[in-house]
């Protein structure tokens, strides 16, 4: 491929560093990749894994946003589950201690601990 476009194991790796991917990133990547192929985004190439991880980054960002807004003591382990799937998504595998989504789980195991 062309020697302006990223690999998708670095655009994967920048994801999982936590180095956000742009919109304008993806799209920047799928204006070359069109360039250089002559037709288009190939399925499965660099544009498509940037516009996969930015929109995985993006959702995860929303989800932990939406459950940081929430008062601590009404975090269940619904939202924890909801963060973890979504940060899971980002890393590609299961997030790992002091991460986003083992803060919140604490969080709610606080929460259904009290309750109990």
């Amino acid at each position: 491929m062309n020697a302006q476009l990223p690999p998708k194991e670095e655009i994967r790796e920048q994801a999982v560093e936590g180095r956000p991917i742009t919109q304008a990133e993806a799209s920047n990547l799928a204006s070359a990749e069109s360039e250089a192929t002559g037709f288009g985004p190939i399925k499965g190439g660099s544009a498509a894994t940037a516009q996969s991880m930015h929109d995985k980054q993006q959702n995860f960002v929303a989800k932990a946003g939406e459950v940081a807004r929430k008062p601590a003591d009404q975090v269940t382990k619904e939202d924890a589950a909801q963060v973890q799937s979504a940060e899971s998504r980002v890393l590609g595998g299961r997030p790992p201690k002091g991460s986003t989504s083992a803060d919140v789980q604490s969080i709610a195991d606080e929460n259904a601990k009290k309750q109990a």
